[in-house]
């Protein structure tokens, strides 16, 4: 899916400081709506420790009424017995007692939600922003404007008032276990799920994700949510666009040989990444405008990584892939890849001759069982087809080993060291693929 058409996502990338505190709290308010799961385990969490929600959810015969709403006055939160006071914030919440900030106005909540007579106030920072004295006035205005006014201290109001430090690392815990959740059940939530791309957009901290340091080989998924939050680091500092696919991790690349660099954590822990040279008739005009021939290796922040690549003719029809063949220079009885035979066999083929003709071609160049391999019988002969596009290309990759990975990624909140690893990989792979 493309990552513009995150629900949550605006058109600007302006760093605007409030406007960026209320796309969070909204987001998060439609998060909480629009998923049961996630509403639970997050109001289960605040009121951990008390008898609120037992005394809400003990019985099939009794009701409850949730409301959830951002951006509204003190004065119109009315008809409750119980206030939570949540800071939401990259800082610890501070004593709320020992705060004196007592203006009386009507200020306006980030985020409410009352359940029957319970009250829980949000208050969202988008950093370190200690917010307990904006809390403690917040509060003090939404008793007053419900009660005769007096002295707002712990002794008149402690019962009534519980502090609660839920910072978005708590918070985003909570958030990705149950999306995690979600996608094992196979009914992930659209809203959660954009949230949490949002929230990692702007701070990716927020979600637990160890160094890779901390990790086995074995680990690949966390291994791989480290990527991710490596390339998304890397777009938001360069004019490096991230690919807009959820079953790809990579970048766009702007060559007229190839369009991307795909990366991926092997079942060993280990660093892939590939780059596929003439994937289409178009990309291969360039590409075989000279015969192509590749460096041995790439230079990459000091260490060489030697270049593998293997062979790829891709089918198309209406611009689908349908069929392939995938092979190693050992499994050539003569060289297939030149310019002429660039000229002469790729492109559209027509049923008949030109059918005729490739099939002569490969059966002279390839030493194994190609019609096997790609079904020519089915998917070509007897598919239907009076025609298809063919393409010579490449998948050319290194590997950067799972050792390398762990030397350089040593702390959780510092991505510094992968940032210059994967902008070393896509330079290198942009500018040094090829011998002069």
């Amino acid at each position: 899916m493309n990552s513009h058409l995150n629900i949550f996502k605006s058109y600007t990338n302006k760093n605007r400081t409030y406007q960026l505190e209320n796309d969070l709290t909204r987001a998060l308010a439609i998060s909480l709506q629009e998923d049961a799961l996630f509403f639970h385990e997050v109001f289960k969490e605040i009121l951990k420790g008390t008898n609120f929600y037992n005394q809400l959810f003990e019985s099939l015969e009794s009701e409850s009424n949730v409301n959830i709403d951002i951006q509204k006055k003190a004065s119109q939160i009315t008809d409750f017995e119980h206030i939570f006071a949540i800071s939401l914030s990259e800082a610890e919440i501070s004593d709320f007692w020992e705060q004196n900030h007592q203006r009386n106005y009507d200020p306006i909540c980030d985020l409410i939600i009352q359940i029957n007579n319970i009250v829980l106030v949000f208050e969202a920072k988008r950093d370190n922003v200690n917010c307990t004295a904006q809390l403690y006035n917040q509060i003090l205005n939404i008793t007053n404007k419900q009660n005769q006014p007096q002295e707002f201290t712990q002794e008149n109001y402690g019962e009534n008032i519980t502090a609660f430090d839920f910072n978005w690392s708590r918070l985003m815990a909570i958030a990705v276990k149950v999306s995690s959740f979600e996608k094992t059940m196979n009914s992930q939530n659209r809203f959660l799920s954009d949230f949490i791309a949002l929230v990692k957009q702007h701070n990716f901290r927020w979600l637990p994700e160890p160094s890779i340091s901390a990790l086995q080989a074995t680990n690949t998924r966390s291994i791989t949510r480290r990527l991710e939050s490596t390339i998304e680091e890397v777009t938001k500092g360069t004019r490096i666009n991230k690919l807009n696919y959820n079953d790809r991790l990579g970048f766009e690349v702007y060559k007229d040989w190839a369009k991307e660099i795909i990366f991926w954590i092997k079942d060993n822990g280990n660093l892939g990444v590939s780059i596929y040279p003439g994937n289409t008739k178009g990309q291969g005009y360039s590409l075989f405008a000279n015969d192509p021939e590749f460096n041995d290796s790439l230079s990459i922040l000091g260490d060489e990584y030697p270049i593998n690549y293997s062979y790829h003719i891709k089918f198309t029809s209406f611009q689908k892939f349908f069929q392939g063949l995938w092979f190693k220079e050992s499994q050539l009885t003569k060289t297939l890849y030149t310019k002429e035979n660039f000229h002469k066999y790729t492109g559209r083929k027509k049923r008949g001759k030109d059918w005729t003709d490739i099939e002569q071609l490969l059966d002279k160049s390839l030493n194994f069982n190609w019609k096997e391999k790609c079904d020519w019988k089915n998917s070509m002969l007897k598919s239907g087809k009076n025609q298809f596009d063919m393409s010579f290309g490449y998948e050319v990759y290194i590997e950067i080993p799972f050792q390398k990975l762990k030397e350089l990624d040593q702390n959780q909140s510092d991505l510094t060291n992968l940032i210059s690893l994967v902008n070393e990989i896509y330079n290198e792979f942009n500018n040094n693929l090829f011998k002069r």
